[in-house]
């Protein structure tokens, strides 16, 4: 009979040989590509027919007596790799060990009966950290096999770390990137643990789980980047469905998804008297030499951080734009300087002497004229947080720039930071948090913008937050950012329906699918658009080859007939499709 077989090494999704024997599906053999020995994974008999005068090659061997992955984790490759247009093959290797897809011989997991059970969702959605962590705990003690996602490693390893020692010891944290990572792998495979707590990848963990809980569900941050580009949230789901599993739902505020299927119920508002609006008209325009722009002050941001410094409380200030300034350019032709290695834009670091690229995270020195017209003035454009600091210095004495490589227990004060400072919030407890712009946050062109904004906002007021806590929320913004934040003491109850009839009204997530595709040149970037435009579906692109377009449709199907082909066709290491789907 003929089989097709799947090759994870060599990206290949099937490839047909011959069998003498049935095999099941998901078993590893060995198969010869080009004279060359590789594992593989039987995916069935083979649908096609070869023509008469090609004779397939043999399966040369089976590794394992039977399928040595857990159902659930087969059937959730194949869908991924479908759903995400990436293949199946890409799909294991995002969802394995290299060790298994390479052949390494493994011990067949203990029989698992699982009972025959339907699949059940149910949430919790409740502001307090503290509040969320003792649901968790309850869920766990004394429970089946559970799984628990964080959005990030460090909040999973946190999470670990304070586990009561009679959990601990039943649990595991995931760690994809150990080199202790198959050896980890393959215990939790043989159930040497009961509970596996991990960041998105640990979806995939080994463990046939009776209960899967999503914590902070609506985060982006849930997006598997690279090989699968999905969020690991719909991955569980899934995964419990496949299981006939629980699946919980777990944040301050909901996904669209969830919100739509179980409209949960919200619990707690911010406090109107602790949103504090500040129109950003009315504010100093403060400027320095060699930037263009400025960064807005109001009297009422000023005044309030005084207040709150006086009493000897901590306060931040986030501002998403790192760096001198987030770009540089020629004040003669207007070209920005780009970065000489993936031609991303470049922001200036350290008085501007210093250029890193925000793409590929490149660093050079500015160079003393354009290279484009050979003038000698490059200007910086939209200040940052190194600007801030040298304006912030004017009115307060200890400002502070928070990055990776600073302690927490090293600051206090003033604190200044992009995003990362709402991990700094569940740190420090500060009594104030200012959003120095939000309208600049609100510019990107990504349709879920607007919802992602809004989490950030409840999650700078409610993280680290307790129930007595007065940490006050100030927010400077124009026209679309007052409105934005006006839904804050209306709780996400009033936003989210607004924000589902703006979306349903343009077909976007989760009433249709937003496609982002990435290219590696532009003729590829070219012929693939031409396809779509051909075939009536609409395509946004931003003009800039170097960037992702977007294609917008109510079925994935139709997209998926164009983009497939070329996917198979044409990924090689010159030439790539990169492909991020969105569907909520």
């Amino acid at each position: 009979m003929l089989v097709d077989v799947i090759i994870p090494e060599l990206s290949i999704d099937a490839l047909t040989y011959e069998s003498e024997t049935e095999i099941e599906s998901g078993v590893r053999v060995i198969v010869d590509v080009r004279g060359t020995r590789f594992a593989g994974f039987i995916l069935g008999e083979s649908q096609g027919k070869l023509p008469r005068n090609v004779k397939a090659k043999p399966v040369e061997g089976i590794i394992d007596d039977g399928r040595i992955i857990d159902s659930d984790i087969w059937d959730l490759s194949l869908w991924a790799g479908k759903v995400s247009m990436s293949g199946a093959a890409k799909s294991l290797r995002a969802s394995l060990p290299f060790q298994v897809l390479t052949g390494e011989k493994l011990m067949r997991p203990p029989e698992n009966v699982m009972p025959s059970t339907k699949f059940t969702e149910r949430n919790f959605f409740n502001p307090l950290d503290e509040e969320r962590v003792n649901f968790f705990l309850s869920e766990i003690e004394g429970s089946e096999r559970t799984l628990i996602l964080f959005p990030k490693k460090d909040e999973a390893k946190s999470f670990f770390m304070n586990l009561p020692e009679s959990i601990k010891a039943e649990s595991v944290l995931w760690q994809s990137e150990s080199p202790k990572f198959f050896e980890m792998w393959k215990m939790i495979h043989s159930r040497n643990f009961r509970v596996v707590i991990a960041p998105p990848g640990g979806v995939f963990a080994p463990l046939m789980p009776r209960k899967i809980i999503v914590e902070d569900e609506a985060s982006p941050s849930y997006v598997i980047p690279y090989t699968l580009n999905l969020s690991a949230r719909s991955l569980a789901g899934k995964r419990a469905s496949f299981l006939g599993a629980e699946f919980i739902t777990a944040g301050r505020i909901p996904s669209l998804k969830t919100y739509i299927r179980k409209r949960p119920r919200e619990i707690m508002k911010p406090e109107r008297k602790n949103i504090i609006l500040a129109d950003i008209h009315n504010s100093r325009k403060e400027e320095l030499p060699g930037i263009e722009g400025n960064i807005p002050l109001t009297y009422t941001l000023t005044s309030r951080t005084h207040k709150e410094l006086a009493k000897g409380n901590n306060v931040i200030w986030i501002l998403n734009r790192t760096g001198e300034s987030s770009e540089v350019f020629c004040g003669n032709c207007g070209e920005s300087v780009k970065c000489p290695k993936c031609g991303g834009i470049m922001q200036a670091r350290n008085d501007g002497d210093i250029l890193k690229c925000k793409r590929c995270g490149m660093i050079r020195e500015l160079p003393p004229l354009c290279e484009k017209c050979g003038y000698h003035l490059l200007i910086g454009r939209r200040p940052g947080i190194e600007a801030l600091a040298k304006i912030a210095g004017k009115y307060f004495d200890d400002v502070h720039i928070y990055t990776d490589g600073v302690k927490v227990s090293d600051i206090n004060g003033l604190i200044l930071s992009g995003h990362k400072g709402l991990e700094l919030c569940g740190k420090i407890d500060p009594s104030l948090v200012a959003w120095l712009d939000l309208d600049s946050e609100l510019w990107r062109m990504n349709h879920d913008n607007r919802f992602n904004v809004y989490s950030m906002l409840c999650e700078s007021y409610w993280r680290g937050r307790d129930s007595g806590s007065e940490r006050k929320l100030l927010i400077q913004a124009r026209r679309n950012g007052m409105r934005l934040a006006g839904f804050l003491s209306g709780g996400w109850g009033k936003f989210i329906p607004d924000e589902l009839r703006m979306r349903e009204e343009f077909l976007l997530p989760p009433y249709g699918y937003i496609v982002e595709v990435e290219c590696s040149s532009k003729t590829l970037r070219d012929d693939i658009i031409n396809s779509f435009f051909e075939a009536n579906i609409f395509v946004m692109d931003p003009g800039d080859d170097s960037q992702p377009f977007y294609v917008s449709s109510e079925s994935l199907e139709a997209v998926r007939k164009i983009l497939e082909p070329k996917v198979f066709l044409r990924n090689t290491k010159s030439q790539y499709i990169n492909i991020t789907v969105r569907s909520e």
